[in-house]
């Protein structure tokens, strides 16, 4: 994938982005929660929101206007009212009255105009019991009023202004929640695809960090139970009443617990990332390895669930989950139909919570996992489709047969990569050939043509015609050793050719084709150095196959080697082979390759005036090949040196 995290940094960053997303989403969802408990997202709107808040600050009010009322009575100093509650700088007015109807205490001034009806938009009326130090109760009321459209800049208008405001973000809210929940689903992924990964050199299966060591379902245990101990803090804060009591304090709280599960899944979801890699997800469990013990000394080790194709094994995990979720569903349904009292509040949906929980985040990190491999496969096939042979590809971040299915596209295009290499060769080849052919046909060819023209003129004396006569039996010959060469080519290519195997003594042949080409090799000016073990040695081969390769090699030496010069004939046992080798100095200098030599229609003589065809050493290696030997070619300057080696029989 071409944004895939790779570097530490860039891990790092990712994880703490993932950290801040999930800490910004539960925020949100708190947020939302507070909303709900006001109904904003109910038909009655801001209304029984500012109703709520309205009452809970008031009520809060009460307390210190009853304070400053039992200086008044008290005769002390209770001037601070005035301050507190400036009808300049308050939108609060109160007005405590004795049980007669006369006020005792407001934060009206003289000169200020007040009509409840009028100017309040809010009010609250709460008794008055007040009791003096020499056990005199007074009794009246205390009013309140918060005046229309909150003009003074205090908390009132602070409410007012967030609960307008929560009107107007409730919805945004909700998107906002998603947003993040994606972001930190999606930087979750990113960071499970880019943790992990392993060197192309690296064949160790084993996984370096102690976390990823650890037993999978003894991880999971750990895991579940730190997970077990957050939600039941959430449950003991929401229980304690927190919430009602302290709402800043019971969301500080959420937020530290939610940083805490967010870490637990962030280590969980990184570890199963590289276990999977790994492939040793299952492989790493205290289960597993019991199974496994247990199988080993049962002889089945590669049995049983573990040899099953993808598709079976895929089958069983979905049909076991989903036989699991079942089970567990009729438990839970079995408990709550069963209970004495039917209630609601006494089916244990949070362990079914917990459990549906796991099972969705189990399956969908699976999926999420498989999702990449597959897109990872289809861009390998996309490329190997369109013959973009360039790429390499990263099995680090794939698990399981899709490991494997990788394996073999990279098998595919190697394969592939060699078919048009040798698809070009032969191409190449097949060019030269023709042109070979149609070269070394036509020189025969004409010369009979032209010479039998001269002949048929009777225009040549005696001398003349015996001599056109030796020239057109030699090319006619030349003519037919290329044909034969051709057919015997021919019979290589398409297996036409068959070998009678017999065991032969290799010494003593060797010994009969050198005396065969004596009276050559002297014409040549050649000597034999003849090298060979005193016992015999004995080959599996096809006698006419074999004479056919040393008179493919001699007639080379004829027509190549230097003039006094030594030929060698080596044959030496080595390591159950029989190696046998003709070396020869060439009389030219040798620029071709060994592998351009082997070549057919291929000839260190350039100009293709030597007499050969080219095809002397390509028949000699197909031949001694086809009797399961081999055939090499060795250059050291003008040295030319022809290995043939063939494996003994067992006695």
């Amino acid at each position: 994938m071409r944004y895939m995290i790779k570097s530490l940094s860039d891990k790092i960053t990712a994880i703490l982005i993932f950290l801040l997303l999930a800490e910004l989403a539960v925020a949100m969802f708190l947020a939302i929660d507070c909303l709900v408990d006001y109904r904003f997202y109910s038909g009655e709107g801001e209304s029984y929101a500012t109703e709520e808040a309205m009452r809970t600050k008031t009520g809060a009010e009460f307390e210190n206007i009853e304070y400053y009322t039992a200086l008044k009575l008290a005769g002390e100093d209770y001037r601070d009212v005035y301050t507190q509650y400036n009808t300049v700088n308050s939108n609060l007015v109160f007005m405590v009255y004795d049980e007669d109807g006369n006020i005792i205490l407001t934060n009206l001034r003289d000169n200020d105009r007040f009509d409840p009806e009028r100017d309040s938009f809010y009010s609250r009326v709460k008794p008055l019991n007040l009791c003096d130090e020499s056990g005199k109760v007074t009794r009246g009321s205390t009013h309140i009023y918060l005046k229309k459209g909150l003009p003074a800049n205090d908390s009132f208008h602070l409410a007012m202004t967030l609960i307008k405001v929560a009107g107007i973000i409730r919805y945004p809210l909700l998107a906002l929640l998603v947003i993040f929940l994606l972001a930190a689903i999606i930087d979750l992924g990113m960071i499970m695809s880019g943790i992990g990964r392993r060197s192309p050199d690296d064949t160790d299966d084993t996984p370096k960090r102690f976390i990823d060591r650890i037993p999978f379902d003894l991880m999971i245990i750990i895991m579940s139970a730190i997970v077990a101990f957050v939600v039941m803090l959430m449950v003991l804060t929401s229980v304690a009443d927190i919430k009602k009591s302290n709402l800043v304090l019971w969301n500080a709280v959420i937020l530290i617990l939610t940083l805490v599960f967010s870490s637990v899944l962030l280590l969980f979801s990184i570890t199963l990332a590289t276990r999977i890699k790994y492939g040793h997800v299952y492989r790493n469990t205290l289960i597993f390895k019991i199974i496994a013990g247990i199988r080993k000394k049962a002889g089945k080790e590669n049995g049983g669930y573990f040899k099953v194709p993808f598709t079976g094994k895929v089958l069983i995990t979905i049909s076991l989950i989903s036989l699991m979720e079942i089970l567990v569903t009729l438990y839970f349904l079995f408990d709550y139909r069963t209970h004495e009292n039917e209630l609601l509040s006494e089916f244990k949906f949070a362990y079914f919570a917990i459990f549906q929980i796991f099972v969705t985040f189990v399956l969908g990190s699976l999926f999420f996992m498989m999702a990449i491999n597959l897109y990872h496969l289809r861009l390998s096939s996309k490329k190997l489709a369109h013959r973009n042979f360039d790429y390499t590809d990263d099995t680090t971040i794939l698990f399981g047969d899709f490991r494997e299915i990788s394996n073999d596209f990279e098998f595919i295009k190697d394969d592939m990569i060699k078919a048009m290499e040798e698809k070009n060769k032969s191409a190449l080849l097949r060019n030269e050939l023709i042109a070979n052919i149609s070269h070394d046909i036509k020189t025969p060819l004409t010369s009979i043509i032209n010479y039998s023209d001269i002949v048929s003129s009777g225009g040549c004396s005696d001398e003349e015609l015996k001599n056109y006569l030796g020239v057109i039996g030699h090319q006619s010959q030349k003519l037919n050793d290329l044909l034969q060469s051709l057919i015997e080519v021919s019979k290589i290519s398409t297996g036409q050719i068959e070998a009678q195997f017999e065991s032969l003594d290799i010494c003593l042949y060797l010994s009969q084709v050198i005396e065969e080409y004596s009276a050559q090799l002297e014409e040549k000016r050649l000597t034999p150095d003849i090298s060979m073990p005193d016992e015999s040695v004995i080959i599996r081969c096809d006698s006419s196959m074999l004479w056919r390769v040393f008179e493919n090699l001699l007639n080379n030496v004829l027509k190549y080697a230097m003039k006094d010069t030594r030929v060698y004939f080596e044959i030496r046992k080595e390591e159950g082979r029989a190696v046998i080798s003709i070396k020869n100095m060439s009389a030219q200098k040798i620029v071709l390759t060994p592998e351009e030599l082997q070549q057919r229609f291929r000839r260190n003589d350039r100009s293709r005036s030597g007499g050969g065809n080219g095809l002397g050493l390509s028949i000699a290696k197909s031949f001694t090949e086809f009797q399961n030997g081999t055939f090499d070619i060795d250059v050291d300057g003008d040295l030319f040196k022809s290995v043939l080696t063939f494996e003994l029989p067992e006695q």
